[in-house]
């Protein structure tokens, strides 16, 4: 039976309200808050009335959004810092034969490492009401989960990680070369110092879900991990509660913030010169960026940046270029959007019309289910691991002649 277009927007609209900034006092903090439902519009007044669109359907929206972002592109294309990104055709050579890709980084070396699911999936059966992991019977993990993959050629250097973890999500590489991971079934975080193959460090409970943002002792299926130079350890909790907490180095817990604000925090960016501590707010489609406490300790958890946009999506993973201050980011299926790469200037960003300067994807024909993001080293490269296929990308900044 054919919609009228009144029906096609009303099945349409509930993918595109996007959130606005809204400061709130919660608990004696102030927050980001949840956003609310309002007209389209992004942290630059630019505002689009959906009464405008009442008569149109949804292609008719997206070449309304195409137009008005080609438009900014030539408005800000002289500023864009660093270049443009193209794929890198026929990269990897061979397929490495990963399971779902859900974290990435790269090592001291320059190599990429690859945090992979192999033969296990996160099914609909694998919590339980009180989010507790179902399969613990089945054992963790039998296979290597953690891959390191040559920069140049994408080749195999090294596999580990079998019999540890079983259901790997969250993967980051400190500056000494440690290297933090997180596993949604058990609810844990974990510390694995360079060259060792057993954690050194563990937060969390094993199995034990935390019931409440009070609960400093538990995580429930911790997405991320991001550890400043001072060794202070910034953990994304999670998919069942809505916290970002750090710790000490020795795994003391300092504060938690931005409690409340999030509808899954996806994914962290450390902008450590900045001073940012950056949240991918999977779906709440935005990027918050708060105070990370490393100049000021009081000042930690301070809201400082949101970032959104008409057709961002749901934000998926997020990384950071000290190199050049680029912030990237992938997005995940959100309705009939396409999910892509996008691109931020935290250095910059007032030099833009725009929160996101650059969308990309592999030859601007989107992904299909992106999950993780690295930046390569000098920020000249940019990886992209996907779920379901199980691909990863790797990029390349066209730079400017000048």
């Amino acid at each position: 039976m054919a919609l009228s277009s009144k029906r096609m927007i009303a099945v349409f609209a509930c993918f595109l309200v996007l959130p606005t900034q809204q400061l709130v006092m919660r608990n004696g903090q102030v927050g980001f808050g949840q956003p609310k439902p309002v007209s389209f519009r992004d942290t630059r007044n630019n505002n689009v009335d959906l009464g405008d669109w009442n008569e149109i359907f949804a292609d008719e929206y997206r070449q309304h959004i195409e137009r008005q972002q080609n438009q900014e592109k030539e408005d800000d294309d002289d500023n864009v810092s660093g270049g443009k990104l193209s794929v890198v055709d026929r990269w990897p050579g061979d397929d490495p034969k990963t399971g779902d890709v859900v974290g990435l980084d790269i090592d001291r070396a320059g190599n990429l490492l690859v945090f992979h699911r192999a033969d296990r999936h996160w099914m609909l059966d694998s919590f339980d009401e009180n989010n507790t992991f179902t399969h613990q019977s089945s054992g963790p993990i039998s296979l290597p989960t953690v891959f390191t993959l040559n920069a140049s050629n994408g080749a195999v250097i090294n596999k580990w990680g079998e019999n540890l973890f079983y259901l790997p999500h969250g993967l980051r590489l400190d500056s000494l070369g440690n290297l933090w991971m997180t596993d949604v079934g058990l609810h844990q975080v974990f510390k694995f110092e360079p060259n060792k193959n057993q954690p050194s460090l563990i937060l969390g409970k094993e199995f034990q879900p935390g019931r409440s943002n009070d609960d400093v002792g538990r995580f429930c299926k911790p997405t991320d991990v991001a550890v400043a130079s001072t060794g202070e350890i910034y953990v994304a909790d999670g998919y069942c509660l809505s916290r970002v907490l750090k710790f000490d180095k020795n795994g003391k817990h300092l504060r938690s913030f931005g409690i409340g604000d999030f509808k899954v925090p996806h994914s962290l960016a450390l902008a450590e010169e900045l001073d940012l501590i950056c949240v991918a707010d999977r779906e709440n489609m935005r990027v918050l960026c708060y105070n990370a406490g490393i100049r000021d300790s009081s000042e930690l958890g301070k809201p400082e940046r949101q970032y959104t946009d008409e057709v961002l999506g749901r934000v998926f993973a997020i990384a950071y270029s000290q190199t050049d201050g680029l912030l990237f980011g992938v997005t995940g299926p959100t309705g009939f959007l396409t999910p892509q790469g996008f691109t931020i200037d935290l250095k910059n960003d007032a030099h833009y019309k725009a929160d996101i300067i650059d969308y990309w994807s592999p030859n601007d024909k989107g992904f299909d289910g992106p999950h993780a993001v690295a930046v390569g080293v000098n920020g000249q490269s940019i990886y992209v691991g996907e779920i379901n296929p199980n691909n990863i990308w790797k990029f390349e900044k066209e730079l400017k002649e000048q």
